[in-house]
């Protein structure tokens, strides 16, 4: 990073400070704050109190982590938007932020034009798992039975307008077959209603749904990463089963700050958050969520948020989903 030209004094004071650690050359108040839009003991939560520590040690100053729930995590997208643009508040977010403004168009702030990236923390894909007695091996068996019975396959999801709601439309549009969704208040839920017969399948992540799969209360037809799951070896991608819509879809956690928070700041932000993410307590607190650490640029994240933003927006309009 090429700080900014002074005359002599000031840039020796400048080098002065970055040799005693990125905490000296941190301006900022006596605490810094990470806002979640989800209740204590989600992932976004679990994920802001696993990197609270490692900001503290590279900022010199406490983060606290303040859960601001309600509205979908509008209220704590829109304290972060309009918050000091001073590197002390950011916002956790998971990947659902990229399709608020098509669900509710009259936000009184942009979930992307209102905030910079800072960098993405982590990802875990999706185990499509079945309620037990389902009677086919893998998603595409069962999308081919129900398109020659003439039968809809029932999803759960965790609400409307969810990466797994969108997901079930997208998956009911390239495949042609048909799909009801039930939406319930959250995965374990639907998860529940899964295992006991009321519902063919749902979209989990591997921490919630792996231990259910292993106990042989949930049936396993898919996974959406790239390549099998070291603890799924025999199960097929998505990719494998030529089921593209799903292919590479899951959970990612990111950190955004303000919109006009200094180029410079962000940069510090995305260098703390990717030494973090080298550290064996964060690398251990992950594995033991099922997720994987992610790291690398801000532009990265610029990217993956306004290209997924622009396919729900789409998807979204002709579907003609709305939570206002």
């Amino acid at each position: 990073m090429q700080l900014t030209r002074r005359p002599i004094i000031a840039g020796l004071l400048a080098c002065a400070m970055i040799t005693m650690g990125s905490a000296a050359a941190w301006a900022a108040p006596s605490e810094g704050r990470i806002i979640v839009g989800n209740q204590p003991g989600g992932a976004t939560d679990i994920a802001a109190r696993m990197l609270a520590p490692e900001f503290a040690k590279a900022t010199g100053h406490q983060w606290i982590v303040e859960n601001r729930t309600g509205a979908s995590g509008n209220i704590a997208a829109e304290h972060v938007a309009k918050a000091p643009a001073d590197g002390n508040t950011i916002l956790l977010v998971f990947n659902s932020h990229t399709t608020i403004s098509s669900l509710f168009p009259k936000l009184p702030f942009d979930p992307v034009k209102d905030f910079a990236s800072v960098g993405l923390i982590a990802q875990a894909p999706y185990l499509l798992v079945a309620r037990p007695a389902i009677g086919v091996d893998n998603l595409r068996e069962l999308i081919a039975r129900a398109k020659k019975d003439g039968k809809p396959i029932t999803i759960g999801s965790p609400g409307q307008g969810t990466p797994q709601h969108l997901l079930a439309e997208q998956l009911r549009k390239a495949e042609g077959v048909e799909i009801d969704t039930v939406h319930y208040k959250g995965s374990a839920p639907a998860q529940t209603d899964v295992m006991g017969g009321h519902v063919d399948i749902t979209l989990v992540t591997p921490s919630l749904g792996g231990p259910f799969v292993k106990a042989g209360k949930l049936k396993l037809l898919g996974v959406t990463s790239d390549a099998r799951l070291p603890e799924f070896p025999n199960t097929p991608t998505t990719r494998e089963l030529g089921v593209a819509t799903l292919n590479s879809s899951g959970v990612w956690l990111a950190l955004l700050v303000p919109a006009k928070t200094p180029a410079e700041t962000v940069a510090r932000l995305n260098k703390t958050l990717n030494e973090a993410l080298r550290t064996p307590e964060v690398l251990a607190r992950l594995k033991s969520v099922g997720m994987l650490p992610m790291g690398g640029t801000s532009e990265q994240l610029d990217k993956l948020m306004r290209q997924e933003q622009a396919t729900w927006s789409t998807l979204i309009k002709e579907s003609k989903i709305t939570l206002d």
